[in-house]
């Protein structure tokens, strides 16, 4: 595993962000909340209603799942992936799957602590670090960034809220985003995009993003319950994580994809042995929901070029741990 170097730069920019931007603080009253049992879901601490809100021309709603049939060759496919998944430590997909009224890990790859790119997965960090620095007091333009960048996954408006993240300095940002994650115990995230003096940015693992999610249901951060509802209202993943999930199923959360070049997280390299650029074809989902009474997290990273790879885990991991036929 490749160990990121020690920048003095990097560590004066934590220490400062850490002691002076960010709030992480203690679980909130509100906090955790589902939309099932809670009427008010979509009303913001802020007392805005999300419902009155609108990303592209189009009003909030809350996504659920796509409903499509788990066939008997849908399940076969689940457990061929699934087994590769436990017993090659090569192998380009990771997930967990986490209860987080438990905060209990049920499931998981072998290779889970793995970093992985993360692609628009990340958005989350963003999302939280600017909420958490403003203490969960965005104003209207910064509110509709963030519906922007997690609902449809805008690009434009995360390199925004990075930026604003650091105060107007792209470089700052990244390292607010940084102590962001750090501050909550996630080491090997690298939750901002770009790179930080040297240091490469978008690498995820799929446990410390169900641990993220923890974090956000038990609102152990600033702004926790603004990100959590958004993240309820995400329209992307229908054919990924959300195809085979029941549709009386709320399903929240974020997806990321990118083909192309990128840096090894394992390597630090940009090129493969052979000199060749190393590429990659990833199709993310982070999902949550609530089910049979339970709040779940479920993290899967694929670096498959396939929709198919977070679907099958997504329903077949639902259907093993959660609702059994």
């Amino acid at each position: 595993m490749r160990t990121a170097p020690a920048f003095t730069f990097i560590a004066c920019i934590l220490k400062l962000f850490v002691l002076q931007s960010f709030v992480l603080s203690p679980a909130m009253a509100v906090m955790p909340t589902n939309p099932v049992t809670d009427k008010e879901f979509m009303r913001l601490p802020s007392g805005q209603s999300l419902e009155s809100l609108s990303v592209r021309g189009s009003r909030l709603r809350l996504a659920t799942g796509t409903g499509e049939d788990f066939t008997p060759s849908a399940q076969a496919e689940y457990v061929r992936l699934k087994t590769a998944t436990l017993q090659d430590p090569t192998h380009p997909v990771q997930w967990a799957l986490m209860d987080l009224d438990a905060g209990r890990i049920i499931d998981q790859s072998l290779q889970a602590a793995r970093p992985v790119f993360g692609a628009s997965v990340t958005k989350v960090f963003t999302g939280g670090a600017i909420l958490s620095k403003q203490n969960d007091k965005l104003s209207s333009s910064q509110l509709q960034e963030l519906l922007d960048m997690l609902v449809v996954s805008d690009n434009k408006t995360w390199q925004s809220l990075q930026r604003q993240v650091g105060d107007g300095d792209m470089n700052k940002g990244r390292a607010g985003i940084h102590a962001f994650t750090q501050g909550l115990g996630y080491s090997r995230t690298r939750g901002f995009s770009g790179y930080l003096e040297g240091l490469h940015g978008n690498e995820l693992t799929a446990l410390e993003l169900v641990k993220y999610m923890l974090d956000t249901y038990k609102g152990r951060f600033a702004g926790a319950e603004t990100l959590w509802k958004v993240m309820h209202t995400c329209r992307t993943g229908a054919r990924r994580g959300r195809r085979y999930l029941p549709s009386d199923i709320f399903v929240g959360g974020k997806t990321g994809t990118y083909d192309g070049e990128t840096e090894n997280p394992e390597t630090g390299s940009t090129k493969n042995p052979d000199g060749s650029p190393y590429k990659v074809r990833v199709r993310n989902h982070l999902l949550v929901f609530h089910a049979q009474g339970r709040q779940y997290a479920i993290a899967i990273l694929a670096n498959t070029g396939a929709d198919q790879s977070a679907a099958l885990l997504a329903g077949g991991l639902f259907r093993e741990h959660v609702r059994p036929n």
